[in-house]
């Protein structure tokens, strides 16, 4: 007996550690794509996974975070998945890595004054396949995060900011919010425009909800559909999965 609940517990482990780094199920958190103006928090870790199904795209955007500082927060990571166009062979694509640094000037007060962080990134014209990018490209940005009622029943989150390659440079922004429903259950919803992590795709809108499990874990579920500009998105669903470890060191 005492063998079989040591197998369960290295077995249970082990998924556990297989789904927080390779589940293909998952911007605040992606998938919402405004940011919030928070970080991960100093020497603690996360790790966020996503996808997002269209007529014309399957892809999956995987981001590690680590926080050198209490006010500071470095963020790499991948996209994968398959272009699903009559027109392209349809065949497993990838490209980065993408490399963000995003730091923390002030904390959101609740019904006080918004928080405030910037953030900067860029992504290499690497990878293979339809998702490899024919530049380099940048971005930075500013996020705002007003924090409403207790316990933060309401945040309110925007964005604003330019990205730009070697052919073009957009401006990007975001109003997002989440809604606190009932326990962990959230109702999330924004309109954005320009996403900084994909570049020009004109202005979109996404609702959906968000369970928060624990201060570890958090789930997301979104729906979409592009609203205007020449590069709308097509519809699409989404799903999230973040995981952040407590403090390291």
């Amino acid at each position: 007996m005492q063998k079989l609940n040591l197998f369960l517990r290295v077995f249970l482990l082990g998924l556990a550690i297989f789904m927080s780094i390779l589940v293909r199920p998952v911007f605040a958190v992606r998938p919402f794509v405004t940011d919030d103006a928070r970080v991960v928090g100093e020497h603690q870790g996360q790790v966020e996974t996503s996808v997002r199904y269209s007529k014309d795209t399957f892809s999956n955007l995987n981001l590690a975070a680590f926080g050198p500082t209490e006010r500071s927060e470095v963020t790499v990571g991948f996209v994968d998945g398959f272009p699903l166009e009559k027109e392209s062979n349809r065949s497993f694509s990838v490209t980065g890595p993408l490399m963000q640094f995003k730091y923390l000037f002030w904390e959101a007060k609740p019904n006080r004054y918004p928080g405030m962080a910037m953030a900067a990134g860029a992504s290499p014209p690497w990878g293979k396949g339809d998702f490899r990018p024919e530049q380099w490209n940048g971005f930075v940005y500013v996020a705002m995060t007003e924090s409403m009622f207790d316990r933060e029943r309401v945040l309110i989150h925007a964005n604003l900011g330019i990205s730009t390659s070697s052919e073009v440079t957009v401006g990007t922004w975001g109003l997002g919010t989440q809604i606190r429903m009932i326990g962990g259950l959230h109702a999330i919803m924004e309109v954005f425009c320009n996403d900084p992590y994909a570049g020009k795709s004109g202005g979109a809108y996404q609702a959906g909800f968000r369970h928060i499990v624990s201060d570890n874990i958090q789930i997301d579920f979104t729906g979409g559909s592009g609203l205007f500009g020449k590069d709308q998105i097509n519809s699409f669903v989404g799903m999230g999965l973040r995981i952040v470890t407590n403090k390291m060191w």
